[in-house]
């Protein structure tokens, strides 16, 4: 029987290493560090198994791999805001293609939604990849490739023709790239004001860039990403490590209290024991002894060993009730900076939370801080059935600006008309930055009239300002679509009825408003 047993604990072993082997295969490519010591753990575990050897590299990952979920969310948000950003980059060149810009709104719908897993990730980037490459099958002509297309000429083969389509495509990528790389450098550049990485990038984004220099680029402002991500979640272990070791000793300071009333009180009732003996003693001599002076002899010894024992005991009682104020004074300090430490982590948190709700460049509530506000404008809306409205705004010729004035005018550009129009915002009206160029706003208890008024009197205030960049004067103007929300409607289908609106209003020649009063026109 023993030797079955044995035989099935080695079987089960074995499958279980080679379990082990296989789930580790999965990790590849999560990190250098990460992947070195799967390496090791699949050598430790491979022919025949040293398990002593397993236990280390296991506890080694288990320290490398506690806090990188946290990264990994992390990773996994800016991942899918950068496919956020590059279907918008998308919108703008085929607005004119009505199929191809309502796949667009439609992709950029689900990626406002919660996402499950990393293969979710992935698949959200295939679609969007997907439609990249049909919009540059079609070769449409947009805010990517101004320069005109080559004309083909009678003498063109199909070898070149296809060899102009993949240098079109090709331009349309690096664009792509070039204006996404832009936008995030500098959101970079306001939380790292000072860092010589991303300056230069800065500066030679602006000058101009080699494809391989932009790739490289990227490469830096990745690794940036990462090792930010890294270090937030360290600090994050450092700070709850200090929290355990500060309740571990605190933990350890109550132990010492508790041991020490109890040998306090088992030296207590010896003390009381040995009192009992002389009373009795004392009471003994004189109910046996008939000779005063015998009697009093014993009394006195008595007295004498009871005043000895009161003494002792009550220097007892003072040494333990200095220890004991001693550590109770110890554990209030160690309690005072506990309460520091969760303090400062509380207030860390609450700004990480902040930060992640507001876009660093205009200081506006970012697409996270719309989506919830968003939810619970809805159901407000749904519950009370007053009016809700939603509107697009689009800053016209933008990039005209960065182009020809540098990407720092374009967001100085982007502060100005921010506070511009939080200007029109009241306090119970939400605007935030949607992305790139664009912001959306929530107006709760605003019906089409008002909020055709509202979108108008926002866009007047806008044609009124003028900006000033390298001594000439620059006018900025912004295209709005707003739509009310309907009985019928989901959060989608009105997104999607503004997002309409507003390429609408870009379609009739910009700077102007279209609203649900102007389509039932």
């Amino acid at each position: 029987m023993e030797d079955k047993q044995l035989q099935a604990y080695k079987k089960n072993n074995a499958l279980l290493c080679q379990f082990i082997i296989k789930l580790s295969s999965f990790y590849e490519g999560f990190s250098d560090k990460v992947d070195g010591e799967l390496k090791t753990l699949r050598g430790h575990l491979s022919g025949t198994p040293n398990f002593s050897l397993a236990t280390v590299s296991i506890n080694k990952l288990n320290a490398s791999l506690q806090h990188q979920d946290i990264t990994l969310r992390k990773y996994s948000l800016e991942t899918v805001s950068s496919i956020e950003e590059a279907m918008k980059q998308l919108q703008k060149i085929i607005f004119e293609d009505e199929e191809l810009r309502s796949l667009a709104t439609q992709e950029l719908i689900k990626l406002n939604q919660p996402v499950a897993d990393i293969f979710s990730i992935y698949r959200l980037y295939s679609r969007a990849l997907q439609l990249h490459r049909v919009a540059l099958g079609k070769h449409v002509k947009g805010v990517l490739s101004e320069e005109p297309a080559p004309k083909e000429t009678a003498k063109s083969t199909p070898r070149q023709a296809a060899n102009d389509d993949l240098e079109r495509g090709s331009a349309h990528f690096y664009r792509s790239i070039f204006i996404e790389l832009n936008q995030l450098v500098s959101s970079y550049t306001e939380k790292k004001p000072n860092d010589i990485q991303l300056l230069d990038i800065k500066k030679r984004l602006d000058q101009g860039m080699a494809h391989e220099q932009l790739l490289e680029s990227c490469v830096v402002v990745l690794r940036m990403i990462v090792q930010d991500a890294m270090t937030e979640a360290s600090l994050t272990g450092k700070v709850i490590q200090g929290l355990h070791t500060s309740l571990g000793k605190i933990g350890e300071d109550v132990n010492k209290s508790i041991d020490g009333s109890k040998a306090q009180f088992e030296q207590r009732t010896a003390s009381n024991a040995e009192l009992k003996t002389y009373i009795d003693s004392i009471e003994e001599a004189v109910s046996t002894t008939d000779s005063f002076d015998a009697l009093k002899t014993q009394t006195q010894s008595c007295i004498k060993a009871l005043s000895k024992t009161l003494t002792d005991t009550q220097s007892s009682d003072s040494e333990s009730q200095t220890a004991l104020i001693s550590l109770l004074s110890s554990m209030q300090d160690r309690i005072n900076k506990l309460q520091q430490q969760t303090d400062s982590y509380k207030r860390k948190i609450a700004e990480q939370v902040m930060q992640s709700k507001t876009d660093a460049l205009t200081r506006l509530p970012n697409r996270q801080a719309y989506n919830e506000q968003l939810a619970i404008a809805y159901q407000q809306f749904q519950s009370s059935k007053k009016p809700l409205s939603i509107a697009l705004i689009d800053i016209d010729f933008f990039k005209s600006i960065n182009d020809k004035f540098g990407h720092s005018a374009g967001d100085k550009t982007l502060q100005l008309v921010s506070r511009a129009f939080k200007r029109h915002m009241t306090d119970d009206q939400f605007l935030a930055r949607w992305g790139g160029e664009e912001f959306v706003v929530l107006l709760p208890d605003t019906n089409e009239k008002q909020l055709r008024e509202k979108l108008e009197a926002i866009r007047k205030d806008l044609e009124s300002m003028q900006l000033k960049f390298k001594q000439e004067r620059v006018i900025i103007t912004v295209s709005l679509g707003g739509t009310s929300f309907t009985s019928t409607d989901t959060i989608d289908l009105a997104f999607e009825r503004a997002d309409k609106y507003l390429y609408q209003a870009k379609r009739n020649g910009r700077n102007q408003v279209v609203t649900d009063i102007d389509a039932q026109k």
